[in-house]
């Protein structure tokens, strides 16, 4: 045996077994007066990582004060598997965002899923979501192709909504996206840096860039308890979105300024003639009454319109936090 055949052997030998580690991929889930819904929400996603055997889970349930049991049957549950964390706010600030916001800082892994705890996402399209991040894709949102438990009215304003988000936006939106959807680290790194209060995550991810698609599923009933997002909450995100990703109200101002000067042009042509030829001009005090309260509205629609724009330089400008740790369980 030659020297060389027989060193090659001693570095076989004492060379350690390089074993790869298994991906982690984070499951952020915000946690607010779920109790009926937490114990269900963990034994679906037990099912997940037993599917999932390749890689290595860790979940983080963002809880925003709920007046109920949740934390406690949380803390139940982390106890018999740590890969349960919690991640403890200390109030509701408001919608979903801020505690998804809160938990993507905290979360570790190579990939972050985001699902509400409502089981209306199931949790087992997240190995869907997982095929298409080990194609390459770095962004897989969910796509609601029906929706089980919408009112016909509740679905048409959606309808109506990504329409005018997508006319205002330049078509950044797909229809009936979800915060449903899985991103890779750095996708959810980039949005970690992104300093602004008044957040609108599905728009944020978008934005970025980076390579994505869409993965039509059902959204289920609600599995138990009551919706926590009412109609005020709903239209308070919506037209977040709007102005998180538009200038365009702003330049519809602009155009509206030019309309109503033209329409007083032509009412002051309109009026000199019919002095030229009448000697007089035309009587209609309902016509002024209905003018001047026209005016006022579209004063007022304005007013608002910049309003809303100077509230969120001004939350800017404030730099408050956008959610509060209390307690960290885990993490």
């Amino acid at each position: 045996m030659s020297s060389r055949t027989l060193m090659k052997k001693l570095i076989r030998r004492k060379a350690p077994l390089i074993r790869r580690k298994a991906p982690l991929i984070s499951i952020v889930t915000p946690i607010y007066n779920e109790e009926e819904n937490v114990q269900e929400l963990y034994r679906e996603l037990q099912k997940l990582m037993q599917n999932e055997k390749k890689y290595n889970f860790e979940i983080i349930a963002v809880e925003h004060g709920s007046s109920d049991t949740s934390l406690e049957k949380l803390i139940k549950l982390h106890k018999k598997d740590r890969r349960l964390k919690i991640l403890q706010l200390s109030k509701n600030f408001g919608n979903a965002d801020a505690g998804i916001a809160a938990g993507l800082v905290f979360a570790k892994g190579d990939a972050v899923a985001i699902m509400m705890a409502d089981l209306q996402e199931s949790p087992q399209v997240v190995s869907r979501f997982l095929r298409k991040w080990e194609q390459g894709y770095e962004i897989v949102y969910g796509i609601i192709k029906k929706r089980a438990d919408s009112s016909f009215a509740r679905k048409i304003m959606s309808l109506a909504y990504y329409k005018i988000l997508n006319l205002v936006t330049g078509n950044l939106f797909p229809p009936n996206v979800a915060d449903f959807r899985l991103m890779d680290k750095k996708v959810y790194q980039t949005i970690n840096n992104m300093p602004e209060r008044n957040k609108f995550l599905r728009g944020m991810t978008i934005w970025t860039g980076f390579k994505q698609i869409g993965i039509p599923y059902e959204r289920l009933p609600r599995f138990a308890g009551t919706p926590k997002a009412d109609f005020a909450t709903a239209l308070k995100v919506a037209i977040n979105g709007i102005f998180s990703f538009s200038y365009l109200p702003l330049r519809l101002i602009t155009l509206l300024g030019i309309a109503v000067s033209l329409l007083s042009f032509f009412m002051i042509v309109v009026q000199l003639i019919l002095l030229a030829l009448y000697g007089r001009v035309t009587p209609g005090q309902t016509t002024i009454v209905i003018l001047i309260s026209f005016f006022f509205g579209v004063l007022f629609l304005i007013l608002g319109i910049i309003g809303e724009y100077l509230s969120r330089i001004y939350d800017e400008v404030k730099q408050r936090p956008t959610y509060i740790v209390k307690n960290k369980i885990g993490l």
